[in-house]
């Protein structure tokens, strides 16, 4: 015990001393904040439009949140590689990725209000199709804002930069609520103009501090590359995380995915630092040399040993006080006690997948990363279909566990695999350069020994 405490303590010295610590209180503070606008939403839509209507609420974001990757989040990784990882210009990057993001978000738009109008179709078309247009466009536009930002300056600035429309979201819901005026069509209207004004404040800002261009631009072929390979890859991450909620959603009642939601959000507190210290690496796993032996691979094992702990900590707790969560969801949603508790092991899981995905950036093996990634979705979603129907939500908590333990494993043996080719790629080159200097004219001959 004594030695696991050692680790940790000289774990968290390391994180204060290069600036993580400081770099994971602000994302903690953007993810709290995310965590606390959802929480916000989901109490005030519950009392507004009861369970049945925030089942529906849960199964427009299942559908449509997958889709928004290949806008938003795959977009925004592929800028960061290509202007740190690549040393591109990041004038001329942000103008490739801002035209990425605009015109797929409006192709993408329309599959989405598509497929959402027949998974859910008790919404408006108005509802689904303001909601999606926030998801696809211009949410994303203001992330690609931060993502210049993290380039330019450091984690702790841009998590100031998405602090501001998370900010505005739980003010949106809040005054709605208070008015009185709380449906998804009119959250999803007032979402929308309000995002499309914050993302083009802060993209124009942005633009003026760093003298870059706000404006769509020539996009190379590399950058479309580079853009489908991460949005494909986190695309099946999120249908992995949201298949179970869109399946429950096709074959269940409106009730019962209510009830999933609402515990698979207790568990979302737990995944909350999680997710900020895998964001918080992600930059430093792509500035580091791949030249160092074994280095990805060490620090993707502390970052993971650190989230690990925590995650049997966090689900001890929950365990302990899940009979006293009605009183804070409410009456309403007893029956999502035993769904938390089935949902637990998500924390450490997810905590031990995160890291070594990270590394394999870091290894540059992208491509790699997302072939596990797709195949460990289209796995999860067999999972899904064969179980759900046939044991409900305890078919969607068995298939989740399942499928991020496979995702893990995958991962772990990935990072070893390339690690090692890559430490073996370095001492070859280390050997050529060093072969090559002895040869060169006028180097010094070795002189053979031979023996009398």
């Amino acid at each position: 015990m004594a030695g696991l405490v050692g680790k940790l303590s000289t774990l968290v010295a390391r994180l204060r001393a290069n600036g993580l610590a400081s770099d994971t209180t602000w994302g903690l503070v953007v993810e709290a904040s995310q965590l606390v606008s959802a929480l916000a939403t989901f109490a005030m839509l519950g009392q507004a439009l009861d369970v049945d209507g925030y089942g529906d609420y849960a199964s427009l974001y299942a559908t449509i949140l997958p889709l928004s990757t290949l806008a938003a989040a795959g977009v925004t990784l592929a800028m960061i590689q290509h202007a740190l990882r690549e040393r591109e210009d990041l004038h001329a990057a942000l103008r490739s990725f801002l035209s990425i993001t605009v015109f797929g978000g409006l192709l993408l738009t329309g599959i989405g209000v598509a497929l959402a109008a027949r998974i859910v179709p008790t919404l408006s078309l108005l509802a689904i199709a303001t909601i999606a247009l926030v998801e696809f466009i211009s949410a994303p536009v203001g992330q690609l804002a931060a993502a210049a930002v993290l380039i330019k300056v450091d984690y702790r600035r841009a998590a100031q930069v998405r602090l501001i429309p998370i900010v505005a979201r739980l003010a949106i819901v809040v005054a709605l609520f208070v008015t009185d005026r709380l449906t998804v069509a009119s959250l999803g209207m007032t979402f929308l103009v309000v995002s499309v004004c914050i993302s083009w404040i802060t993209l124009s800002t942005v633009a003026r501090r760093f003298d870059l261009s706000g404006s769509p631009g020539r996009v190379p072929l590399r950058h479309v590359r580079s853009s489908l390979v991460y949005s494909i890859g986190i695309m099946g991450l999120a249908y992995q995380n949201d298949g179970d909620k869109t399946v429950l959603a096709a074959t269940q009642s409106s009730t019962t995915t209510g009830w999933y939601a609402a515990a698979y959000r207790i568990v979302g507190f737990g995944l909350l630092p999680v997710g900020t210290l895998t964001a918080v690496t992600q930059k430093r796993f792509l500035e580091q040399s791949d030249s160092l032996p074994g280095r990805q691979l060490r620090q993707s094992a502390r970052f993971a040993f650190v989230v690990a702990i925590y995650g049997l900590v966090f689900g001890a707790i929950v365990l302990a006080i899940a009979p006293l969560l009605p009183i804070v969801l409410g009456e309403k949603f007893r029956e999502s006690v035993p769904m938390v508790r089935w949902l637990v092991p998500l924390v450490v899981l997810r905590g031990l997948a995160s890291f070594p995905l990270n590394g394999l950036m870091g290894l540059g093996r992208t491509f790699q990363r997302t072939v596990l990634l797709v195949v460990s979705a289209v796995l999860s979603m067999g999972l899904y279909i064969v179980l759900v129907p046939r044991y409900s939500w305890k078919g969607a908590a068995i298939g989740t566990v399942l499928s991020e333990t496979i995702l893990a494993a995958g991962a772990w043996t990935l990072l070893v695999i390339y690690q090692r080719r890559s430490d073996r790629d370095s001492v070859g080159a280390l050997l050529r350069r060093a072969n090559l200097s002895t040869e060169r004219p006028g180097a010094p001959t070795p002189q053979r020994v031979s023996s009398s």
